[in-house]
């Protein structure tokens, strides 16, 4: 699992369901990294490794924005290793 997920062939959106409550609830927040994002992941081809690059994009944005919060590297970074199936 990642922060950033394909929803459709060549569409990529923020995964702010997994984001912590109060940063995936803070809908200014999330408008502002999309649009200081959107220019640096236009154009990354979405695979892997495209994927883990728009990934570490996000972790970057919030970590320099929310300073002084122990172990919010840890969490999202450890997103990488969920691995979620959806039934269908």
């Amino acid at each position: 699992m990642r922060l950033v997920v394909v929803e459709d062939k060549g569409v990529v959106a923020l995964n702010y369901t997994w984001l912590p409550l109060w940063l995936g609830l803070n809908g200014n927040f999330k408008k502002q990294m999309e649009s200081a994002l959107k220019y640096k992941i236009e154009g990354l081809p979405m695979d892997e490794r495209g994927l883990e690059t728009a990934h570490r994009f996000v972790m970057d944005y919030i970590i320099e924005h929310n300073p002084g919060i122990d172990g919010l590297f840890e969490y999202l970074d450890s997103l990488k290793y969920v691995h979620y199936k959806q039934d269908g």
